[in-house]
């Protein structure tokens, strides 16, 4: 699912910066709530990942729309409770 070449660089010194941008404003959100020994860029990450595949899943069909909502909000809630 994740194996197509989107010819972005991600976490590399030429990563383009509104991609950096972008991570950078769900980190400086997330870091507070990462929990204690979890470094916050990693938190970060799994927190990116998991959104991005919620909204590839729900674009190509594969999961009911009818929970899109639910889906979002399982998934911020339980990840920035920390």
């Amino acid at each position: 699912m994740f194996q197509l070449d989107g010819g972005l660089a991600f976490a590399r010194e030429d990563t383009p910066e509104p991609l950096k941008d972008a991570f950078a404003a769900l980190l400086e959100s997330l870091a507070e709530v990462a929990g204690d020994g979890v470094h916050p860029g990693l938190f970060t990450e799994v927190f990116w990942a998991a959104l991005h595949g919620l909204a590839t899943l729900t674009r190509s069909g594969r999961l009911p729309p009818e929970e899109t909502e639910r889906r979002m909000e399982l998934l911020v809630d339980r990840l920035a409770v920390l």
